[in-house]
């Protein structure tokens, strides 16, 4: 009788061996599946995701906050800031709760994304809960004053299973797609030097970031304004030339703004890209109202010379003598590619889909940044 029960359990054996050999197989193709993707969490379809914009100053006050209440499969839950007669007006204008403790704000369960565009030296610690309570979040740049901050950010989203993505709104906005657009064409041949240049009014700066501000405390935000100003054309200079920036060469100066009380900055930098580009690159908070512009110039093999001019003006630059003009019509928050940004963070959470901005762009774009604070103490 035991003999024919030994023989029975045996037999089993192999088949049992294949078995959990199997189940071995499938974990671990789930966990390369974890692994090889930034999040897990996977919201219905159709579902509309519950978002909260923390910070409503400026960009998340004029740009995210309208842009979240109007994009489909969102649905803008609340607005918190530690001013009441900032955050209040704008919460009754959207018809949106408002909170002033962030803690209790991160504690409602219909909140499922929030939206971080508050001063830097916040984004570390509000990531990090957001992430800890399950949250989904798009966070504005720079990601956090230190790498090492950014890379713990990034690690604590993969196990949460959430989205962390970095606002680096240049790569949605118009002016920048229409000129990648141009370059990918061939419209200028082979794309071998660039000439960038962002002018602040030297007013704006002392309005925005006095001297006293967290702005001028490296080990708070990093590195000065134009550290921080600098991340996102930096960021895409790489994506519109699908190409690393591999040196750098800055040179610094921070002016005494006399009539402001601040001080302004020149930061000028020699760049080489790995696609064998050259360029050069021109900050400036030192400029009157007037003087204001952005502007970026890209030069091509077949001598063609692309021109992009604040948010909307184009210009091809070819073997006619008119030029090609074209003036862009965008307007709102579209302007600078923030709603843009937006319906791809609510996209990517709906659809499960890996972003266009990443924290690698973020780290990348801050490491290249970052050495303008070390020239400025050389």
């Amino acid at each position: 009788m035991w003999d024919g029960q030994i023989d029975l359990i045996l037999s089993a054996i192999p088949k049992v061996l294949q078995m959990i050999n199997h189940t071995r197989q499938l974990q671990a193709r789930q966990t390369y599946i974890v692994s090889s993707h930034i999040w897990t969490k996977r919201e219905k379809m159709t579902d509309k995701i519950g978002v909260a914009v923390v910070g409503v100053g400026f960009v998340g006050g004029q740009a995210h906050a309208p842009s979240f209440k109007k994009i489909e499969n969102s649905n803008l839950v609340a607005l918190c800031d530690t001013v009441e007669n900032r955050v209040k007006p704008l919460a009754e204008q959207l018809q949106v709760k408002y909170f002033l403790n962030y803690n209790k704000l991160i504690e409602e369960p219909d909140v499922q994304a929030v939206v971080l565009a508050v001063p830097t030296p916040l984004h570390f610690d509000l990531c990090m809960k957001a992430i800890a309570k399950g949250k989904h979040v798009l966070c504005e740049m720079p990601l956090a004053p230190k790498v090492e901050q950014m890379r713990e950010m990034e690690s604590a989203a993969k196990k949460a299973r959430v989205l962390l993505m970095p606002d680096l709104n240049f790569r949605f906005a118009p002016i920048y797609n229409r000129s990648k657009e141009l370059i990918d064409s061939g419209a200028i041949g082979k794309p071998i030097a660039l000439h960038y240049r962002e002018f602040i009014p030297a007013k704006s700066l002392a309005e925005q970031w006095p001297p006293e501000s967290w702005a001028w405390n490296i080990e708070k935000s990093g590195g000065y304004p134009d550290f921080t100003l600098s991340v996102w054309s930096i960021d895409m200079i790489r994506w519109m030339f699908k190409s690393e920036i591999t040196d750098v060469e800055w040179m610094t100066s921070y002016p005494k703004i006399e009539k402001l009380g601040i001080l302004g900055y020149n930061t000028m930098g020699l760049i080489r890209l790995s696609n064998g580009m050259v360029g050069s690159l021109h900050f400036s908070a030192s400029v009157a109202p007037s003087a204001s512009i952005s502007r970026l110039e890209i030069f091509g093999d077949n001598t063609n010379v692309i021109h992009a001019i604040g948010t909307n003006k184009i210009t091809l630059y070819g073997l006619d003598q008119t030029p090609q003009e074209s003036d862009l019509e965008v307007k709102g928050a579209r302007v600078w590619g923030h709603r843009q940004i937006d319906e791809h963070f609510i996209d990517c959470i709906i659809h499960h889909k890996q972003p266009q901005a990443t924290v690698s762009d973020a780290v990348k774009a801050i490491e290249i940044a970052a050495k303008m604070t070390r020239s400025s103490k050389e």
